[in-house]
């Protein structure tokens, strides 16, 4: 719930003309969850382009005020938490520009911004949002969008290719493929279940009442010697108790309910299955699969997922002959049933049913995934991480994923599920002999004694953890790295060649330079113990990705800084990516080469002729 901000006070003061606009930030929380929840409700808004200055009052000293993008500004009063890993504000009456018409500072891009204050050890958190001047607020559900559209094509990718199905074809939605792998997952257990309540179902006795004659009967209760009072005339029958088995219960009815389910999604299968088949052999249709090998190859594994969708359909529709299935009714939706969890039988069942009800979306992500992309920053890293993936699997480069985030083995266990992005992801890439690894938020450990065969890298400055890095090995020999940060932000505010003359580099630029000069590896060119292989360093190039909506994208070199600013920008053609990372590999892999001649003094290594192409 909301927290009042006693003890601190944050004001935005915005210029309109020549007049103030002060604004008080808030309503502030303490649970991160209910922050994010709440962003689209509770957040104060200015203007880009409009002069804004903020002021930081606490009566508390040691209080600190964070907010997105106050690493860009050229404020000598900026601290950095050891801790956060993030630059903060002490309390002042002064305020602090965040943006002025000038050459030292640039406008903050539109979109929400997490502002954050540490006030007596909590943490309160609230919103800001930048509404563009000159831009649509559609901008940032663009990315949002594109991002959902790529893990939906990622997840069909891997799915299809897990049946050797081509990824283009369309016969077979994604979310009924999904339902099939969870259907199939579950079976076996699911037909045990069913085989055992064919003739154990759960029943329940009901007391009926009949007419039997007065010889026959055998039970009478009060029921009986009232009706037989108000009828003194009738003494050849009695209306007597007898006990009734009805299987109508609230458990049985889901479990009918279940099957038919069960059984109307294997029929939708097995006809997209046959749509598919179709198009493969219909000589008058575009088809996606270009030669008669490959066709035939598919075609005998949609007749496998036929006969298996066939086989488990028939097995379904066998539970529809017990006895007890056509006196049961049609469920009603009035809460679950406490036997779907307490009884084993039931409860197999009703999982399959929970899995195939959440399938229903073709892609869903873990909550914490969901509060991800609720930030322009992450949500651009994000899509940022998978625009790199697509460069290096695409047809260009041709790179095979073999381990890492979705690629993992286990990924059909949570079918249908995205997992979330966590610090120290990696997605394992191979070609031939050449492999990359495409680690996420890793985080490098500040002393060389802490390096391992797997952990190779370490840095000797105070900026430890690059959104992503581009790890390359030639036949399991490392051979160096590129850095990759996704910075939303605007070019400038990421390099000015004016700070560097002036030696008034802001922190961002301070950061990349780290990252190019302080990075370094026991394990470069492989675990040699050479004292002057030691001394290279393993970093290629440090790359800033940043998004720029005008015009064609482009590179920026900053060769005496080993810096590169890349563009990359959601909704347009970024082939500039797919050159860059082919350049930046192939460039590194003869770096390498030459210094292996030179130091190693191995002439052979000359002819090794390590391209990518």
């Amino acid at each position: 719930m909301a927290t009042p901000s006693n003890g601190f006070e944050v004001i935005f003061n915005q210029r309109l003309g020549n007049l103030d606009n002060p604004i008080t930030a808030g309503p502030f929380f303490t649970n991160e969850h209910d922050f994010f929840e709440k962003r689209d409700e509770s957040f104060i808004e200015i203007k880009e382009y409009l002069a804004v200055s903020i002021t930081f009052r606490s009566n508390r000293t040691d209080a600190q005020f964070f907010l997105d993008g106050l690493e860009t500004l050229p404020e000598p009063n900026l601290k950095t938490d050891s801790q956060v890993g993030e630059v903060y504000l002490s309390p002042s009456e002064n305020p602090v520009i965040l943006f002025d018409h000038n050459d030292e500072y640039c406008p903050l891009i539109p979109g929400f911004y997490r502002l954050m204050v540490i006030y007596d050890g909590t943490r309160y958190y609230s919103w800001v949002k930048v509404v563009p001047k000159q831009l649509e607020e559609s901008q940032w559900e663009l990315m949002k969008q594109e991002v959902e559209q790529e893990l939906n094509g990622l997840a069909r990718e891997v799915l299809l290719k897990k049946t050797d199905l081509d990824t283009r074809m369309d016969g077979i939605p994604l979310g009924l493929l999904e339902q099939f792998f969870v259907i199939n997952k579950r079976f076996s257990s699911v037909m045990a279940a069913l085989t055992d309540l064919y003739r154990k179902v759960n029943f329940r006795i009901n007391k009926g009442y009949t007419f039997v004659s007065k010889e026959r009967t055998r039970f009478i209760d009060d029921k009986t010697i009232r009706h037989a009072a108000f009828r003194p005339n009738n003494d050849q029958t009695f209306k007597a108790p007898v006990s009734e088995v009805t299987y109508d219960l609230p458990e049985n009815r889901l479990v009918k309910k279940i099957i038919e389910s069960i059984s109307k999604t294997l029929t939708s299968f097995i006809e997209g299955v046959e749509r598919t088949a179709g198009s493969l052999t219909d000589h008058h249709s575009a088809s996606p699969v270009e030669t008669f090998p490959q066709k035939d190859i598919t075609l005998l594994e949609l007749e496998k997922l036929s006969r298996l969708a066939g086989k488990m359909r028939g097995a379904i529709q066998w539970i529809k002959t017990a006895p007890w299935y056509e006196s049961v009714g049609v469920y009603q939706e009035s809460g679950i049933p406490h036997v779907m969890n307490s009884d084993p039988r039931y409860r197999a069942i009703y999982q399959l049913y929970r899995e195939l009800h959440q399938e229903k979306s073709e892609v869903r992500t873990y909550p914490s995934y969901a509060y991800q992309w609720k930030r322009s920053d992450k949500l651009y890293e994000i899509w940022g991480y998978i625009q790199f993936i697509k460069a290096l699997t695409g047809d260009e480069l041709a790179f095979s994923p073999k381990s890492g985030w979705i690629f993992n083995e286990d990924f059909g266990t949570n079918v249908g599920f995205i997992p979330s992005l966590p610090s120290n992801t990696e997605v394992v890439m191979r070609k031939d002999n050449l492999e990359i690894v495409l680690v996420y938020e890793g985080r490098l450990p500040t002393q060389s004694r802490q390096v391992t065969a797997k952990q190779h890298l370490y840095t000797r400055g105070t900026h430890t953890t690059p959104d992503a890095r581009l790890d390359v090995y030639k036949e399991d020999i490392y051979f160096g790295s590129i850095i990759v940060d996704f910075k939303y932000r605007p070019r400038k505010a990421i390099w000015d060649e004016n700070l560097i003359f002036n030696q008034r580099q802001n922190e961002v630029m301070r950061q990349l330079v780290s990252y190019s000069d302080n990075i370094h590896s026991n394990f470069l060119f492989g675990p040699v113990g050479n004292p002057l292989i030691s001394r290279f360093s393993p970093v290629q190039e440090v790359w800033a990705v940043y998004p720029n909506r005008f015009g064609a994208s482009r590179s920026h070199e900053y060769a005496d800084h080993k810096v590169c600013l890349v563009e990359l920008t959601p909704g347009q053609m970024n082939d500039l990516l797919v050159d860059k990372i082919k350049v930046g590999i192939d460039s590194l892999l003869e770096t390498s080469e030459l210094m292996m001649a030179t130091v190693l003094k191995d002439d052979s290594v000359k002819d090794l002729g390590w391209q990518l192409v």
